[in-house]
């Protein structure tokens, strides 16, 4: 396991985290570490129809209060731009409580980690982890921010002990059905009727938590289809798009996000829920021989 510190190629990166990293090590080899496809990924069709434009309304889509607070179609973070309008409590709330699950798990990121190794008593914070792997299935983790300094004396220790959190398949899924709803509100106007009145319902509900840990689970969103690009070559500039899914027993429309993540605009209701403690980590890491490594480039 190899585990770089990213604040050295940082300032040459905003927004997203970089998918890609190649590394020179000190004998020479090259290491291209990359977002790759689990094992058992699938392969999808998806065919683009057309891009969504800009559309504003008086009222928020959402809730109906008044629509003052500009919205990104994806969040900012994954390239999205301003398409329409909230009220600031769905902005903001939707924002912090859920999105930042959403980018972790674009990002391919582990949150909250801490780690502990013999002769160093405790935990130590790990900062953020960027998780990436070689095409040979190594992986590395890429510290995302500050990391305690006992962190290098631990990590030549051989093996650590990590604690950390992956991102919540409940909230990512929310905050995906938020954008596939506003999307469609783009497209059709302000959706009416039983099934979109649950949608707002459910929204709101995790708008409302207190917590990030009290957002309640949404069965709308753990019904959608969601269907990921990992190949970053040719992917469409425009941040939202009308797409259809073709599946063997019918085609499914949905949107796509940043040219690269499919959501369903229906909902297979009755969808096994997610574990709320799924997302917790925690694993022995061995660890061998520090190596130097110069990051040559990232992207994207």
């Amino acid at each position: 396991m190899l585990i770089a510190d990213e604040r050295r190629y940082r300032t040459c990166v905003r927004h997203p985290r970089p998918d890609t990293v190649s590394l020179t090590l000190a004998d020479n080899q090259h290491l291209d570490l990359a977002i790759r496809a689990p094992e058992d990924a699938d392969n999808a069709r998806i065919t683009l129809l057309e891009p969504l434009r800009h559309r504003y309304f008086d009222a928020c889509p959402i809730c109906g209060d008044p629509a003052e607070s500009d919205e990104h179609l994806p969040p900012r973070r994954m390239g999205g731009v301003v398409m329409t309008r909230t009220c600031l409590a769905c902005n903001n709330g939707f924002g912090s409580l859920i999105e930042t699950d959403l980018i972790d798990w674009f990002e391919n990121a582990i949150t909250l980690p801490n780690a502990r190794s013999r002769g160093v008593r405790g935990y130590r914070s790990l900062g953020r982890l960027l998780l990436r792997t070689a095409p040979t299935g190594e992986f590395a983790l890429l510290i995302d921010g500050s990391a305690h300094p006992d962190i290098e004396a631990m990590l030549r220790s051989g093996e650590i002990d990590l604690q950390a959190h992956l991102p919540d398949r409940n909230r990512y899924s929310i905050a995906l059905l938020k954008q596939a709803y506003l999307a469609a509100c783009l497209c059709y106007d302000v959706p009416a009727g039983p099934a979109a009145d649950r949608v707002r319902k459910e929204l709101i509900a995790a708008r409302n938590a207190r917590h990030k840990k009290d957002v309640p689970v949404s069965e709308v969103a753990a019904g959608l289809i969601i269907c990921r690009r990992y190949d970053t070559v040719g992917i469409p500039m425009e941040p939202v798009m009308r797409a259809v899914l073709h599946e063997p027993e019918a085609d499914i429309e949905g949107v796509l996000l940043a040219g690269r993540i499919f959501v369903s605009w229906m909902s297979y209701l009755g969808a096994d829920t997610p574990d709320q403690t799924e997302n917790q980590l925690s694993r022995t890491l061995s660890i061998g021989e520090p190596q130097q490594a110069v990051i040559t480039t990232t992207s994207p």
